[in-house]
């Protein structure tokens, strides 16, 4: 009952939330993007890492990879590349993209393959998932329906 009455208030409050303005759009378009960092524990490795937050830049790539590419052809390539892309330039300890590294893993002609070589694909996943819910994004809540069309 107490969850409920919560959530009803939440409702609430998200209903009175106006609607944005141009000054709004504005001023968070001027806004500088706050890097976040985290800690995340990798079983494979049995130890940790860091990630941050991805530039404005790789948000976008990630976003037009996945709205424009793989919603229309549901390639699961094309999902796996982008996401390991992000883990790749987000993972900041260990540094992923050192040179002794890639040459020990075997990774020369492909640097990006090292992303494979260090995690387990259902890692890849979440630490891509983090790496998102750092920069603001939770999986389906990119918008939501306030009020349903009345005739």
């Amino acid at each position: 009952m107490a969850e409920e009455t919560k959530n009803t208030k939440e409702a609430k409050v998200e209903q009175k939330k106006a609607i944005v303005s141009l000054r709004d759009i504005i001023a968070k378009k001027k806004e500088v993007p706050q890097e976040k960092t985290a800690t995340i524990y990798v079983p494979s490795l049995g130890g940790e890492i860091v990630v941050k937050t991805p530039s404005p830049d790789d948000l976008q790539e990630y976003d037009e990879v996945i709205v424009y590419q793989f919603s229309r052809t549901r390639d699961s390539e094309t999902l796996k590349n982008i996401t390991e892309k992000l883990v790749l330039r987000n993972v900041i300890a260990p540094n992923l993209k050192d040179p002794e590294l890639i040459a020990a893993l075997g990774c020369k002609t492909k640097p990006s393959a090292i992303v494979q070589e260090v995690f387990t694909p259902a890692e890849v996943v979440d630490i891509a998932a983090i790496i998102m819910k750092l920069a603001g994004r939770k999986r389906g809540e990119a918008v939501r329906l306030v009020d349903e069309l009345k005739n």
